[in-house]
């Protein structure tokens, strides 16, 4: 009960590492806000959650939308009174050469999975400056810190979220407000499978290879990283990132 009574926020929560997240949480005893664009998903996922006991809800959100975002922050301050957790885990995947990538896809996913992170910690932070305390997670990815082929955009939203961690963490950090980020390597996400179909059949078994570990990651690798770090445990920790990667960023080898 690491997380007991705290409220937590977690988007893109209906699949992959943000659902594992979810269930990591309301296991150690958080007050889960599962947000998601896929609303059926989330609803059915929350209620399955809350078959443990936990006290989980489920909204849709799309965090391309400040609309969405605000109404998502001012219903857990509605009903529960202050947020302790925000998870910044929405994003799609998009990749293309820079040379030929269209704008329109460079706009979508950084609006996704950049502009996003700045509309969910304006809206939750004045709280957690008031009550003087919070956790803020960015998911961020080992994309940042190596070169993937025909993923710049990707690469450089995630990079953009290191600084931005890196950043408010010594900003606000007089108010108790932690900042930090994650960045997984290679994990078992629907993600990876829909890129695994697009790709062809040895996008896994390279994707292996390049881990010291000769492994892919899983989701609750992850979310357990995400458990401590929204924990009192790390109460000391920010402006910091944890590369769950399976030594991925330990090795020169790289496959395309």
């Amino acid at each position: 009960m690491r997380l007991n009574n705290k409220v937590a926020i977690i988007t893109g929560a209906a699949n992959g590492i943000g659902l594992a997240i979810s269930e990591a949480f309301a296991k150690e005893g958080a007050i889960v806000f599962m947000a998601d664009i896929d609303e059926i998903k989330g609803i059915a996922e929350a209620e399955r959650i809350k078959k443990t006991g936990a006290i989980i809800r489920a909204v849709q959100c799309d965090v391309a939308v400040r609309e969405d975002v605000e109404y998502l922050i001012n219903a857990a301050i509605a009903e529960f009174g202050k947020i302790d957790i925000l998870v910044n885990n929405a994003a799609v995947a998009i990749g293309g050469n820079i040379m030929e990538m269209p704008e329109a896809d460079w706009d979508r996913l950084m609006d996704t999975n950049l502009k996003s992170i700045y509309r969910t910690i304006k809206a939750a932070l004045p709280f957690m400056v008031k009550q003087r305390s919070g956790s803020v997670i960015n998911i961020s990815s080992t994309q940042a810190f190596r070169s993937w082929h025909n993923w710049t955009a990707y690469a450089g939203a995630k990079g953009a979220m290191l600084s931005i961690t890196n950043q408010l963490a010594g900003q606000f950090g007089e108010y108790n407000v932690r900042f930090n980020s994650i960045s997984p390597g290679a994990i078992l996400t629907p993600m990876n499978a829909k890129r695994a179909s697009e790709e062809g059949p040895d996008f896994f078994a390279k994707s292996e290879t390049m881990h010291a570990m000769n492994r892919l990651g899983t989701p609750e690798e992850v979310a357990m990283t995400a458990v401590f770090l929204a924990s009192d445990e790390a109460g000391f920790i920010t402006g910091e990132d944890i590369k769950v990667d399976g030594g991925l960023c330990t090795l020169p080898r790289y496959f395309e």
